[in-house]
């Protein structure tokens, strides 16, 4: 019976978590999702794969851990070398820590570190999307030892795997509106670069818009500035590179 109310009362929180309105409410339903299936400590990171690792400038967090142990992890660089992100780029399948190798002197420091800093045990689930867009990396973190925590981990992974996809699902959207936003991108605008990812030639777009021709190649020097690009095609790239399309 505990059981089976726990599981409506993390169904629950999920109804919460897809209508909260700005990020303080999302980490917050986060924090009691997570908490309520086991996990006490958890970081989501989305990323467009496509830039080296080094670049964090299209990095979105959620982070919901203790503050240490971020400040450790940028001091150190340990997003370089991380095995966990580095695991997750090619993989799709959750799992437990433990199981990830480490190869590296850093990498065993930034584990050792992790131990210490409420991820004695740990849980890792990837997501992709479906085409060339961002990534996210769910990290869940435990004081409990390494096989209590990643049984109860492993026993709750569907509910773990369901909230790193609305994560990385909000997260897209996040950017994307930062993007728009930043570039002062307009919704025709961003209409034109979907026409045009699809195939369609000026003379198409004037047609379905009913403007003229040189009104769409103005159109198009219009993006190409705000991007700062010096090709159309340029713009599709960086549109598709950045989910704004979607």
């Amino acid at each position: 019976m505990e059981s089976t109310q726990n599981r409506l009362a993390v169904l629950e929180l999920f109804d919460h978590l897809l209508t909260a309105d700005d990020e303080s409410d999302v980490d917050h339903y986060v924090r009691l999702i997570v908490s309520a299936l086991g996990a006490e400590s958890y970081v989501f990171v989305s990323l467009n794969p496509s830039e080296s690792t080094e670049n964090r400038s299209s990095h979105r967090f959620l982070i919901g851990c203790r503050p240490e142990w971020c400040q450790l992890y940028n001091t150190n660089k340990w997003f370089m070398t991380d095995p966990f992100l580095d695991y997750s780029m090619g993989n799709t399948e959750p799992v437990c820590g433990s199981q990830i190798e480490t190869t590296t002197q850093g990498q065993k420091d930034m584990l050792a570190a992790a131990h210490e800093n409420g991820f004695r045990s740990g849980f890792v689930v990837p997501v992709h999307t479906s085409d060339k867009g961002r990534m996210g990396v769910l990290y869940l973190g435990s004081e409990k030892s390494e096989e209590e925590g990643e049984a109860i981990f492993a026993a709750n992974r569907v509910y773990f795997v369901s909230l790193a996809m609305e994560l990385l699902g909000w997260s897209t959207r996040a950017a994307k509106n930062e993007i728009l936003d930043s570039l002062s991108i307009t919704s025709k605008e961003l209409k034109v670069v979907g026409l045009l990812k699809n195939g369609f030639t000026a003379e198409d777009i004037a047609r379905e818009l009913s403007v003229s021709v040189q009104t769409v190649y103005g159109i198009y020097a219009k993006i190409k500035d705000k991007v700062g690009v010096s090709h159309i095609s340029e713009v599709v790239k960086f549109a598709e590179a950045n989910a704004l399309l979607v």
